[in-house]
């Protein structure tokens, strides 16, 4: 089940996770946002709420319910859960002409420290998101893409696009390092992580250079390290991908890892 704790909530109503029903989320079409919840909060509401907006303002659809609204919603879900740290996910349904606000609670992602140390495996597939820079839920896509890296030891799905080009994996953005460089796939190709925008941020602060460009998956080993960004993750190693492997001691990634955490707990 998607939805876990004891409780979700529509359009205000709390309602038993038991009465969850995930393919009311696939009457019409629903954007989202997942938060990271820390210490009873949501981390960087703002952002998320300013990409909700330009995911409804891609797909021309109009939101009816006030961002003061769906703040008080996601609080309120925080607080009759009473869940400390986890991931939130608020999606609004456009569904003939109403507007739903749905909140719930997603199984958190959590790795382990020595995952942050050694990295992780990911593997790629050849598909394409229809509109990347909106986030717009597509269960089917998602359990294909999960069903993809079962029981294979993998953490996440490289997506590619049909003429062999790098885009985004399926829940994180990635970044390459080369002689002290960043190189990450082109913003018009990829969702815009709220992550990636502080990864950024951060290599302007310390002058490391940031190139974003088409990287197509045979030029993969020319680099020599490579991670994944995301609101659950954060700036997270990786180790392999396919039968490519990259370094998980590279200065940058550990400039870059560290302020990032900083950020975090400020």
């Amino acid at each position: 089940m998607p939805c876990i704790a004891n409780y979700f909530i529509v359009d205000g109503k709390k309602i038993p996770v038991k009465d969850f029903q995930i393919s009311e989320l696939e009457k019409g079409i629903s954007i989202y946002e997942v938060i990271k919840i820390s210490n009873y909060s949501p981390l960087f509401f703002d952002e998320h709420l300013k990409r909700f907006h330009q995911s409804a303002e891609i797909k021309n659809l109009k939101i009816s319910i006030s961002d003061k609204e769906v703040k008080k919603q996601v609080l309120k879900l925080i607080e009759i859960n009473k869940i400390k740290n986890g991931r939130l996910k608020f999606v609004i349904r456009f569904y003939g002409r109403k507007n739903t606000l749905i909140c719930f609670f997603l199984q958190n992602i959590e790795p382990k420290a020595d995952v942050y140390e050694y990295g992780v495996k990911i593997i790629s597939k050849k598909i394409e998101r229809i509109d990347p820079n909106a986030k717009v839920i597509n269960y089917k896509l998602r359990e294909f893409l999960k069903s993809n890296t079962k029981n294979k030891n993998v953490f996440e799905t490289l997506l590619i696009s049909k003429n062999n080009k790098i885009t985004e994996c399926s829940k994180s953005n990635i970044f390459f390092i080369k002689n002290n460089k960043l190189t990450t796939p082109k913003s018009r190709d990829v969702l815009k992580g709220i992550t990636r925008d502080f990864i950024f941020k951060i290599c302007n602060k310390k002058n490391i250079k940031v190139l974003e460009k088409d990287i197509f998956l045979k030029e993969i080993a020319n680099f020599d390290a490579a991670f994944i960004t995301g609101t659950s993750i954060g700036v997270l190693a990786v180790n392999q991908i396919n039968t490519t492997h990259f370094s998980t001691n590279n200065e940058i990634l550990k400039i870059i890892s560290e302020n990032y955490f900083k950020i975090i707990k400020n």
